[in-house]
This record gives C-alpha cells, sequence and structure tokens, in this order.
C-alpha cells in the first residue's frame, strides 16, 4: 500500500476548509431541493383546490358541462378536468380525454406524475354524489426551480474557486506559528543560541504548546546540567582518595618487603579512604535518583522516623528526644522520606556536643506537615544558610576533615524537600546551635 505524501499543515488545512465548505454548500442545495419541492406540491395543490372548489359552486346536473369545464381551467395548455355526474355521465374538458388516457398509463406517485414530457398533479374529490377528476399541468414550476438550482449550483462553483485561495491564505496564517516553532526548533538542534522558541498570543493552543516545549527545554537543560554537575562532583571527589589509596598501593609495592611495618598502616588507610569513597559513591546515586519518577503511597511518617532515631542513637552518644503524634501518614515515597530524616538527624549528630540532646518533632498543622531537627551545635552563619545545601560545602573547613560524610547530605535533602514542593527552613537554636525545618503542603 502507497504511503500519503505529507502535507504541510497550510495544505491539510486548505483541503479540510474547502472540503467542509462544498459540504455546506452540498447541504444547502439539497435544503433549496426539499423545500422547492414542498412548494411546488403546496402550489399545485393549492390551485387543484380553486379548481375543484369553483367547480363545487356551480354543481347541477341540467348543466352542458362539456362547454363550462374549460372555462375553470387557467389557459396553461394540458389542464384537464374530468367531471361525473350521478347519473354516470362524464363530461371532459379540451382534450381532456386524451391527457387522462395517457396519465392512467403511467406510474403515479402521490397525487404527481410524468406523462408525455409532462408534469401533472392529480386530484379527485366527490360532491353530491358528482366525481371531480382535476389533472393541472405543473411545468411551469419546475421549469422555475430547476432554473434557479442551476443558477445556484454556478455560483456555488465560482464561490468554491474563490474560497480556495481565500481558504489557503488564511490556513498559513492560522499555521504560521507552527512554521515559525518548527524553524525555532531547527535551529536549536543546530546550536542556536537562543534557549526558548516564540511563544505566539493565539490560537491558545499553540500558545500552550510552545510554553510546554519551553519548560520541556528548561527541564532537559536543568537535567544536562545536573549530569555534568554529577560528573563533574564524582571526579573531582573521587580523584583525592583514589590518589592516595594508589600512593599506598605503591608504597607497598616499593618497601613491603624490606619494611613490612608499613604494610598494616598502609592497608587502614586504604580501607577508610575506600569506605570514603563507597559513601561518596551512594550519596552521588542518591542525588542522580532523586529525579526519577518513584512510587508515591501514604506511609506513617512516625515509624520512618522512629526507625532512623533508633539506628543513629545505636552509633552517636548524644540523646535524641522525640515529639510526635502516635501515627502521622503522608503520601510520599518512603526512601526519599527516609533520606531526609536519616542526614538532618545524623548532621545533627555530627556537628553537636556528645552530651548534647537532639530534638526531632513531627506536627501537621496550618495547612503543612512540619518536620523538625534542633541542634546544640556549632551553628551556621545567617550568610552560609542557602550555601550549605550547596554540593560538598561546608562551613568550618578545619573541622571537614575529622567530621565523616561525604558532603551532600544537606544537598540530598533539599532535592528531596524540592521533589515534593517543600521549603527548608534554618533557624537559630538556644543558647547554640541551629534548627532545620522540612515543611511540606497537605493534600488537598
Amino acid at each position: 500500500m502507497k504511503k500519503a505524501d505529507p502535507q504541510t499543515t497550510t495544505q491539510q488545512l486548505t483541503r479540510l476548509f474547502v472540503r467542509l465548505f462544498v459540504a455546506i454548500l452540498i447541504l444547502v442545495n439539497l435544503a433549496f431541493l426539499i423545500i422547492s419541492s414542498a412548494y411546488i406540491y403546496y402550489q399545485a395543490e393549492r390551485q387543484s383546490e380553486q379548481v375543484v372548489e369553483a367547480v363545487k359552486e356551480n354543481l347541477d346536473s341540467k348543466y352542458d358541462w362539456s362547454a363550462m369545464l374549460d372555462a375553470y381551467l387557467a389557459k396553461q395548455d394540458d389542464d384537464a378536468i374530468i367531471l361525473t355526474t350521478p347519473q354516470g355521465k362524464s363530461y371532459y374538458s379540451e382534450n381532456a380525454h386524451e391527457t387522462f388516457k395517457q396519465i392512467n398509463r403511467q406510474n403515479h406517485y402521490q397525487n404527481m406524475v410524468y406523462s408525455n414530457k409532462h408534469i401533472y398533479f392529480l386530484r379527485t374529490e366527490n360532491s353530491h354524489d358528482f366525481k371531480i377528476k382535476v389533472a393541472l399541468n405543473i411545468d411551469h414550476l419546475f421549469h422555475l426551480i430547476i432554473w434557479l438550482f442551476g443558477t445556484m449550483i454556478v455560483i456555488n462553483l465560482i464561490a468554491i474557486l474563490l474560497s480556495i485561495p481565500l481558504i489557503r491564505r488564511f490556513a498559513h496564517k492560522w499555521s504560521r506559528p507552527i512554521q515559525v516553532m518548527n524553524n525555532e526548533i531547527q535551529e536549536i538542534q543546530q546550536g542556536a543560541s537562543t534557549e526558548q522558541i516564540t511563544v505566539p498570543q493565539q490560537p491558545l493552543e499553540i500558545r500552550k504548546l510552545a510554553q510546554s516545549f519551553n519548560n520541556l527545554l528548561a527541564f532537559q537543560k536543568q537535567a544536562l546540567q545536573r549530569e555534568q554537575q554529577f560528573v563533574s562532583d564524582a571526579s573531582h571527589e573521587l580523584k583525592t582518595p583514589i590518589a592516595a589509596i594508589r600512593g599506598h598501593v605503591n608504597l607497598i609495592r616499593r618497601h613491603g618487603q624490606a619494611k613490612p611495618e608499613i604494610i598494616p598502616k598502609s592497608l587502614d588507610y586504604i580501607d577508610t579512604e575506600s569506605k570514603k569513597m563507597e559513601i561518596l559513591v551512594n550519596d552521588l546515586l542518591t542525588l542522580g535518583r532523586i529525579e526519577r519518577n518513584t512510587e508515591v503511597v501514604k506511609i506513617d511518617l512516625v515509624r520512618i522516623i522512629n526507625e532512623v532515631v533508633s539506628e543513629i542513637q545505636s552509633v552517636y552518644p548524644q540523646k535524641i528526644q522525640t515529639d510526635m503524634p502516635q501515627v502521622l501518614k503522608y503520601r510520599i515515597n518512603s526512601l526519599d522520606f527516609h533520606n531526609i530524616v536519616h542526614n538532618l538527624v545524623e548532621n545533627a549528630a555530627k556537628y553537636s556536643p556528645q552530651d548534647s540532646t537532639i530534638v526531632v518533632k513531627l506536627a501537621k498543622n496550618k495547612g503543612q506537615v512540619s518536620f523538625t531537627v534542633a541542634d546544640n551545635g556549632m551553628g551556621i552563619a545567617p550568610e552560609n544558610r542557602e550555601k550549605i545545601f550547596q554540593r560538598f560545602f561546608r562551613e568550618d573547613t578545619s573541622h571537614s576533615n575529622k567530621v565523616k560524610g561525604s558532603g551532600l547530605g544537606l544537598a540530598i535533602v533539599k532535592a528531596e524537600a524540592d521533589k515534593y514542593h517543600g521549603q527548608i527552613k534554618v533557624t537559630d537554636n538556644s543558647p547554640q546551635g541551629t534548627i532545620f525545618t522540612v515543611s511540606f503542603p497537605t493534600e488537598k
């Protein structure tokens, strides 16, 4: 089967509207024929009724109807009347006998009959035992309708020929925004400096399409930037531990036999650095996974928090105090919420004194679900409260080697919160420390 040649939007719209215009004209012509036929029938019925009523007003068996019947007819050729008296005698108008003889040979369509290239309307009535049969020639009505219909056909053809260039012009105008979009998209594919396509005001569908495409471009750009950032961060952060590991491997190779006492120390160092690399890789993979579609179901947030608190409490010496309802359910991926809770609580434990207390709260109020972690650590300077959510940023670089971690914990929290349209607020704790509050909008 041969495939149809591709068509432009202008061509498709032109064909569509021309076909629609022709279909409308056909319907108008059909309506004209139906109305005209009804008009012919009505006029013929009215004329025949007038003739019959005129004859009925003068019914009398004494009259010589053979001479009078022609007077009831118009001067139209082939009109005919047959009058049958109660005695059974029939009177004919001029040529009526021959006319009815020919009519009776033809098929009748209700009161209409086509005979000898003429169209007749027939009417038969009985009155006072008289029988009146009338056949009226209605050729003139049909000729008028045919002439009008022919005139309409000519006008229709002229209208179609004139409408094609006009329809093509309007179709081109309507499809121009699509053509502009296509050209701009091709320019973007070829590396043009523009990062968005023009958004037309009209029509509304094309405007929404252009806006959606620009949103898609922005999303793709952000995704590309995240991928580039991911590769850059991974290569930069993995370079140092890999270099250190290779250095100790080479050290063992060169001096291991001569100085075996360096081997345990180097192996410990390699183990430590490899664990750092493992943590870093896992956190980088977590960041890369966040934007993917994940299953979102209603879960009990209290259960997740209790699990994380129990896990961290077994590792860190600080006391962790909780203030939560017995159950609080929210639609979120359990792993995403686990990452938020784990990173905030562990971050508080890393930077708080060993004998301090960390307060974890969960509440639902004012159309929000709020998760709060308050510590008694060194605090965060106001100018750095936005920077701490950047990858690998640490406010206190002097303690960066003493505090275990990849430097991605708060970046993961920020990404997870953004995923669910949440907000993060950083405030000072009293007398010292920091309070992290993550707020999620409740379901509508």
